[in-house]
């Protein structure tokens, strides 16, 4: 049995294992997105490190926010502090003509 092609597969999946936990530990200061538009935001989110960013209608009609400069953010989650760069953020939104959902 060769040995060759067991030992490179463990070694890849190690170093894979490695790099996964060293992502974890990123971590970054998430900034206040309220008021941004959608494109303002993911821009912003990605600036401080983040790579996951999802929009959602803040007025549940299930619209789908494809152009980030005619979408504002009404709310976010997480809050504003510090978290895993793989955080997912999640921002609701509403188009920048209409007002943001009451509390």
């Amino acid at each position: 049995m060769r040995k060759g092609p067991a030992l490179l597969t463990i070694a890849v999946v190690v170093a894979l294992f490695a790099l996964s936990e060293h992502a974890r530990q990123q971590r970054a200061e998430l900034p206040d997105l309220h008021g941004m538009t959608l494109r303002a935001a993911q821009l912003a989110t990605r600036d401080a490190g983040f790579g996951h960013l999802a929009g959602a209608d803040a007025l549940d009609r299930h619209r789908v926010p494809l152009w980030g400069d005619n979408w504002k953010v009404c709310s976010q989650q997480p809050r504003p502090a510090r978290y895993a760069t793989t955080t997912l953020i999640t921002v609701r939104v509403v188009k920048t003509t209409e007002a943001c959902p009451g509390p």
